[in-house]
């Protein structure tokens, strides 16, 4: 795989170039902000976290959350390294709303979003994925598994329900035991249907920003080659254009 090139999370972060970012959407898009409960309602323009993710993305940053928390320390203690000269200098984690951890939070600001007037509104259903390794319900909403272990499985389960001498909590706990055996048949996350708001443009929409030129840059070079970035959800697909602007 290619390294990545993460050097400009070493520099102190001077976001005083104006943009204009303009997107393009390809598709409707669903930019969910914080965790929600049952239904997931779309902002009508991505928050800071989310042009983290479309920047990372668009620079090829697919980093798995255990080298993000890695690098996410160490940043900590560079930008106090750094604040003793400069107070203003502070790193901060900002994970709140799911588990992504953004890594560009300190390189750029949204001055200002500038929506089309057309928008439109409708609510679908949307797979949402759960995991839980700690009991054998998992296997309620899994919609795949091993098929030569499909007939086995559900043996298992008919002789630990017919034993008359156990009692439902015991039932319970040995088909969990016997689930954490054979878990490998079984895939790693089930789905279950969730109502998810999405929004459709009546054409592009800007945002104002405020970026460091380095960032700038970077992205200018990538979206010479890779024109695409996905908003909000993995579905939610945009082209993007970014250009410097004199206020």
């Amino acid at each position: 795989m290619e390294n990545l090139d993460l050097s400009i999370l070493e520099k102190v972060p001077e976001p005083n170039l104006n943009v204009i970012l303009e997107i393009e959407p390809l598709a409707p898009l669903s930019m969910v902000s914080e965790l929600p409960g049952s239904y997931y309602k779309t902002l009508k323009s991505p928050d800071k976290k989310m042009l983290c993710g479309l920047f990372e993305n668009i620079l090829g940053w697919h980093i798995d959350l255990a080298d993000r928390k890695a690098i996410i320390k160490e940043l900590t203690a560079l930008r106090k390294q750094q604040a003793k000269k400069n107070p203003q200098i502070a790193f901060v984690d900002r994970t709140k709303g799911s588990t992504y951890n953004p890594l560009l939070m300190d390189f750029f600001e949204i001055e200002l979003p500038v929506i089309p007037p057309q928008l439109s509104h409708y609510d679908d259903l949307w797979s949402r994925a759960f995991r839980r390794t700690d009991s054998y319900r998992h296997t309620f909403g899994t919609r795949y598994m091993n098929t030569a272990f499909i007939e086995r499985w559900n043996q298992i389960k008919e002789r630990v329900d017919n034993d008359a001498k156990r009692k439902s909590n015991d039932k319970e706990t040995l088909k969990t035991k016997l689930f954490t055996r054979y878990m490998g048949n079984f895939p790693m996350y089930y789905s279950t249907p969730t109502k998810r708001e999405f929004i459709q443009y009546g054409g592009n929409f800007q945002l104002k920003l405020s970026i460091d030129s380095c960032l700038f840059e970077q992205l200018g070079a990538h979206l010479q080659t890779e024109n695409i970035g996905y908003l909000g959800s993995s579905e939610g697909w945009v082209n993007v254009t970014i250009k410097e602007f004199a206020l």
